[in-house]
């Protein structure tokens, strides 16, 4: 055999040997190991590449700028705080050190606990939310046994997070203390009416009722499409719409002789917002063209903000009378004991 087939035959030997080693059980196995090695480090790439996906009661991204706003004030609280320590302790002769250090105790403890609050009730707000994800309804018993607090606390907690734009689609119905995912869960509900309790002292009156139902209605609709609207200065008109028509409420449950001046705005002065409102997102969104597009969104805008105005001036008048109807007892009081000569008594 000549050299040069000696070389060939040697070549031809190795390469079947290599053969036999890619196809060899051992080198599938790594074979198979490596693609999915791949293929996992892939998709947690994907993973972590794609969008946040959404959530059916809030928006992750919001709820997540307000806590690392919170976080970072209550930190700089703490900051405050142990300046104020280092410059109380600093010199107990300084009597000027003192009372600065005491002033920045003060602030930064109010901050820190301001914030500590608020970030207690974001992690409330993650319990309530994930609660409703997996859930059409749930009532405030049971949400308030969730966050380990009485009942009273946990409606003040979804009043106030629904009146702050924090839940976008919940929404509370207050006569059955339930809260539902959306408003089409709670058009949904089979719940019966509520019963009407004998000798009942905490009872509402079936007109606040009505009254509670349509306003939280019309909260939570006046929220959905501030939602969907992109007009920074609109959004804050319709919270500062919604925060308005919260503290009204309350004052109502409370005083019930004031219902009547609630009238107009129940039916014509909030429907024609929530109009306004659809009309504002259907030009924004350009499905209603117009060749005046600009002046009609301006009008929309100041039309707004003036019912704000309208609303707070109701608000304030309910009060208004409640401030006379007090200076008006303590006068009638002051003359009953003035007659009875007791005034004089207890003056002296």
């Amino acid at each position: 055999m000549s050299t040069e087939e000696q070389i060939k035959q040697n070549i031809e030997s190795a390469m079947n040997q290599l053969n036999n080693f890619l196809q060899s059980d051992t080198m599938q196995s790594v074979k198979k190991a490596t693609t999915n090695t791949i293929q996992s480090v892939s998709n947690s790439i994907s993973k972590a590449l794609a969008p946040e996906p959404p959530h059916p009661v809030y928006s992750p991204r919001k709820i997540k700028k307000i806590k690392k706003e919170a976080t970072n004030i209550r930190n700089f609280g703490i900051f405050i705080t142990a300046i104020g320590v280092i410059l109380a302790l600093g010199d107990i002769g300084d009597l000027e050190g003192l009372m600065v250090g005491i002033a920045f105790l003060l602030i930064g403890g109010l901050t820190w606990w301001n914030q500590k609050q608020k970030l207690n009730r974001i992690d409330r707000f993650y319990l309530y939310a994930n609660a409703l994800k997996n859930n059409e309804f749930l009532t405030i018993e049971q949400l308030a046994q969730l966050a380990a607090q009485n009942k009273e606390s946990t409606e003040t907690d979804i009043r106030s997070m629904i009146s702050h734009g924090l839940f976008e689609q919940v929404y509370f119905d207050a006569s059955h203390h339930v809260v539902y995912k959306n408003y089409s869960a709670y058009q949904k509900s089979s719940l019966p009416p509520t019963p009407k309790e004998e000798n009942a002292e905490n009872a509402y009156p079936k007109e606040i009722q009505d009254f509670m139902e349509q306003m939280n209605a019309y909260r939570n609709h006046i929220l959905s499409l501030s939602n969907q609207i992109k007009d920074t200065d609109i959004d804050q008109e319709c919270k500062k719409m919604v925060i308005i028509l919260t503290n009204m409420e309350t004052y109502v449950t409370n005083h019930f002789d004031v219902l009547p001046k609630t009238n107009r705005m129940m039916k014509y002065y909030l429907p024609t917002a929530i109009k306004l409102l659809g009309n504002y997102q259907e030009l924004e969104a350009g499905h209603i063209h117009l060749g005046t597009n600009d002046t009609t969104i301006q009008d929309i805008e100041r039309a707004l903000n003036q019912l704000n105005e309208g609303l707070l001036n109701i608000y304030q008048d309910m009060c208004q009378d409640a401030s006379m109807d007090i200076h008006a007892d303590i006068s009638v009081l002051e003359s009953m004991l003035q007659q009875d000569g007791l005034k004089d008594k207890i003056s002296s």
